[in-house]
């Protein structure tokens, strides 16, 4: 049986942890009402970059994280909407391919070093195409495009994939491809090496709920391992979601997208490779078309336009959403030997400090005879009473062990056949905190004057 969570720490966490969530920045200026843009953010500048959209357009704006300024580059590419675009890290350089112009589809390739717009003239060009995905794979120096769809007269999906490294295209004729592959959302996952994609449509298929990675070589199928992915109606995926990746966090951040159903769900999710996570839900509204970017220098996705599901209204709004943080739990250091043995803290089974869950760890070799401890809980592992951690607790009454945790909270907990659990309730819109863990058991045959024995420690990140 469980035993009942413990509130301690949630009482002090509750009033000094702001939700995560999405934010609407208010600017001075600002790109327009607009949607079907192509964003990514400029490392080397700091910016996202921001071109062209509906109605069809052939603008330049930067964002700073405060305001939106329209460039005025010598050279513009020509209007379009629904191009795609990447960040080259290698060369410093926005790269963006195709979409729809004035008059037809494009297949151009421009560069964006910060200050103009180049066009690249390569020996092998794709096919022209709108709605297509491209991300930049960090580890082989590539863009990589997928999908989109290219005849305007009799919509046709396009399932090829291609790669751009700075001077030409070249086709990789892979083993397998998602079907759905228009209107997809994709991004680079540096940590894993891969590509990641979801959703998507055809012109005779619907929007499915599929994961796809792409390493180099192949597409894989990812929904067997990962299960279905982000979908506000059970069995209808997503189209036209966009995505982008926190590398400080590890995860793909999605949000929004349309389901075949006409609904249009204001959802985020967040996919580290093993499962798809909601984070946050109901802001921005409900949209379809706008571009995000991921400001990896004030570690904030930027969100910008888009319309309502009607296409008659679009939006001129940018917001900003803090990554959620991924739920972690990390133990450290070594406890002294009390009459049962070695205080050993762990996680209970896969137990981690989800938000709005319950976390439940566990400390064994105590007492056998049974009794009481002390789960102590605290905000630093660095300092306690002005004195710095870890501590030697010898002139405690403790020779030989080591206080490791700042005394924020200590909750009386009973021990029973030298094992102690200890559950705690964590509620929603606390991600990002941290906290620390130790044991104090109270054992009058550990042997020293203060008869106590101490556990190692464990640092906890509340995540999703």
């Amino acid at each position: 049986m469980r035993p009942a969570a413990h509130h301690a720490l949630v009482l002090l966490l509750a009033p000094i942890v702001p939700a995560q969530s999405w934010t609407q920045i208010t600017t001075a200026a600002n790109p327009g009402a607009l949607r079907d843009a192509a964003a990514a953010f400029h490392v080397s500048t700091g910016h996202t970059v921001l071109f062209g959209g509906w109605p069809t357009l052939n603008t330049t704006w930067l964002f700073d994280g405060t305001n939106w300024t329209a460039a005025t580059p010598s050279t513009v590419p020509p209007a379009r909407r629904e191009a795609a675009m990447a960040f080259d890290f290698v060369r410093g350089r926005t790269v963006m391919f195709g979409g729809q112009g004035a008059t037809g589809r494009l297949n151009d390739t421009w560069e964006w070093d910060g200050t103009s717009w180049t066009p690249v003239a390569t020996a092998t060009t794709p096919p022209v195409r709108t709605t297509h995905s491209m991300a930049f794979d960090a580890l082989r120096g590539r863009v990589v495009m997928f999908g989109g769809t290219g005849n305007p007269n009799l919509p046709s999906t396009l399932t090829d994939t291609w790669e751009y490294d700075g001077s030409n295209w070249t086709q990789v004729v892979t083993a397998h491809a998602p079907s759905e592959a228009e209107q997809t959302a994709m991004c680079f996952d540096l940590q894993r090496g891969v590509c990641v994609l979801y959703g998507g449509t055809s012109f005779f298929g619907a929007p499915d709920q599929k994961t796809w990675e792409y390493d180099g070589v192949d597409w894989i199928d990812r929904t067997p391992a990962v299960g279905l992915g982000p979908t506000a109606t059970p069995g209808l995926g997503l189209m036209n979601a966009r995505m982008v990746y926190d590398p400080l966090r590890g995860h793909a951040i999605l949000h929004g997208g349309r389901t075949p159903n006409g609904t249009y769900p204001p959802e985020t999710w967040v996919y580290d490779g093993g499962s798809w996570v909601m984070v946050s839900s109901g802001t921005p509204s409900s949209r379809t078309g706008f571009q995000m970017a991921m400001d990896i220098n004030r570690d904030a996705v930027v969100l910008y336009g888009g319309s309502h599901g009607n296409l008659q209204t679009n939006y001129n709004e940018t917001w900003q959403f803090q990554g959620a943080s991924v739920a972690s739990f990390a133990v450290y250091g070594t406890g002294c030997m009390g009459s049962g043995g070695l205080p050993i803290l762990t996680a209970q089974g896969s137990s981690l400090p989800r938000s709005a869950s319950t976390f439940d760890t566990q400390v064994i070799n105590l007492p056998a005879g049974g009794g009481f401890a002390f789960m102590v809980l605290g905000f630093d592992n660095t300092s306690w009473n002005g004195l710095p951690l870890p501590l030697d607790l010898t002139s405690f009454g403790m020779p030989g062990c080591t206080g490791y945790v700042r005394v924020d909270a200590a909750v009386l907990v009973p021990q029973v056949s030298g094992t102690l659990s200890f559950s705690m309730a964590i509620p929603g819109g606390l991600e990002g905190i941290v906290f620390h863990q130790q044991c104090l058991s109270l054992d009058p045959a550990a042997g020293n004057p203060a008869g106590a024995a101490t556990s190692n420690a464990g640092t906890a990140v509340v995540g999703n």
